[in-house]
């Protein structure tokens, strides 16, 4: 007679005994067609916060952030364990119960082992503040051109009114589904805002994310806009975007 129904059940009560579950097998979310679905960004030239010219040549962009679903299944091809719950106030189990809002909480070096999972990587700095330009007027500070967040209205989510207590104004109190808001001239989907996105770029203690995100204010969302975390840092508001070569 074997004993392994048997030592399965002491193995549980064991774990009930010492406070502890067992493990929840959970099923990946279907991804669907646009969550791998890709824009050619176009090579050109802009002039950088700090006066340089910067040239980058085409190359292709994901449309979305990378969202909870996507990810999912990306850590599950390379190893990779979830994301910690970034606990957003009447939001429970953020990664597995929004599965179209962008995952937060990776590391830059999970976003990049994530993305070789797709044949994918993560896009640099440069790629990234050129695809947040107009592409009639790269010199103008927003993806929508020169008015400021709160005149354009609805065109981002990040921290309305620059305070806490009115962050909620544009329609989003956290990270908002992938593709609420409008598409830029470029056709991408929240180029700036509702989760800021690691890049490639770096130094030997940091890397450079872009574009702020829900919890920027207008200055941190501008298509030059560019701040640094150390690689091994998970943040309730940084996600990523997938990049690939021509």
């Amino acid at each position: 007679m074997s004993l392994r129904p048997a030592c399965a059940l002491a193995g549980l009560l064991l774990l009930a005994g010492c406070g502890g579950e067992p493990p929840v097998v959970r099923e990946l979310p279907e991804i669907s067609p646009e969550d791998t679905l890709f824009v050619t960004v176009e090579g050109g030239s802009y002039v950088s916060a700090s006066g340089d010219t910067v040239e980058v040549a085409a190359f292709q962009l994901s449309r979305y952030e990378v969202t909870n679903r996507l990810y999912l299944s990306m850590a599950r091809a390379e190893g990779l364990p979830d994301p910690p719950d970034p606990g957003f106030m009447g939001v429970m189990d953020y990664v597995w119960r929004r599965p179209d809002c962008p995952v937060v909480n990776v590391s830059s070096v999970e976003a990049a082992k994530a993305a070789g999972a797709m044949g994918c990587r993560l896009p640099t700095a440069a790629e990234l503040v050129w695809a947040s330009t107009l592409p009639d007027d790269p010199a103008a500070p927003y993806p929508w051109g020169r008015l400021s967040p709160e005149d354009a209205g609805g065109m981002l989510n990040y921290l309305a009114g620059d305070s806490w207590e009115s962050r909620g104004e544009d329609g989003s109190l956290w990270p908002a589904p992938v593709g609420t808001y409008p598409l830029s001239d470029r056709g991408l989907a929240e180029i700036t805002g509702n989760v800021a996105e690691w890049t490639s770029d770096g130094d030997s203690l940091h890397k450079l994310v872009h574009g702020g995100s829900w919890l920027s204010p207008s200055q941190d969302v501008q298509a030059r806009s560019l701040q640094r975390l150390f690689p091994t840092d998970r943040s309730w508001h940084t996600g990523f975007r997938l990049a690939r070569d021509l």
